[in-house]
């Protein structure tokens, strides 16, 4: 609720008045603060904390994730890499900085991030998704392929199995690609895309026949 977070500001920066160093009273009013999308306050507050107790996790990490929302991506890299050497097992925070690199257009830095949560069995479907779109448009169709497989096997979703279904197709697996899009064409979404896949597969089959 929004007057809640107001109250929570209200009362942090009232703590903070009387105590310019607790750390708590400066996290709360950063995480008020991304509750109102009030990106430039919550950097200042949780910049506040990190400056305090440079060993916060949570602190990098919403700091990482506020400064995104700026459009500071570098540094907002930077705030994350510090969170994930202070919890070097959080693919979380790890998922959060592939997928905020991706997003930036930062694809060459996100690709690894990605393949080392693919490598450690990640049960995220987006990380099996970024895979498959950054290999095909590398043109590295096995490995998209793969990740789009993986992705749809974790996750039911029409238009992963349709994009599956056309990767297929460009890897000359017609069987694979036909049974693809029929189970796209199971989902309401991407059922007429996917039919007329179907049509045009049946089709060729014909005249490949005659």
């Amino acid at each position: 609720d929004a007057k809640d977070f107001e109250r929570a500001t209200k009362l942090a920066k009232e703590a903070i008045a009387e105590y310019p160093d607790h750390l708590l009273a400066w996290y709360l009013l950063g995480q008020a603060a991304m509750a109102r999308s009030q990106w430039d306050e919550a950097v200042n507050a949780f910049s506040n904390v990190t400056k305090r107790y440079p060993k916060s996790f949570a602190a990098h990490r919403d700091l990482g994730l506020a400064l995104s929302n700026t459009g500071r991506v570098n540094e907002a890299k930077a705030a994350l890499e510090t969170a994930l050497s202070l919890r070097p097992d959080n693919d979380d925070t790890r998922v959060r900085l592939a997928f905020m690199l991706y997003e930036k257009g930062q694809r060459d830095a996100a690709l690894p991030i990605l393949e080392r949560l693919a490598s450690g069995s990640s049960s995220t479907p987006e990380v099996y998704l970024l895979l498959a779109r950054a290999y095909y448009e590398r043109n590295d169709l096995p490995a998209s392929e793969k990740a789009f497989a993986k992705a749809v096997a974790l996750r039911d979703d029409g238009k992963t199995w349709f994009n599956l279904g056309v990767v297929r197709l460009r890897l000359s697996d017609h069987m694979g690609a036909q049974a693809s899009f029929r189970k796209a064409a199971e989902h309401p979404e991407t059922r007429e895309q996917a039919n007329r896949e179907l049509d045009k597969l049946r089709e060729a089959g014909r005249l490949g026949t005659k």
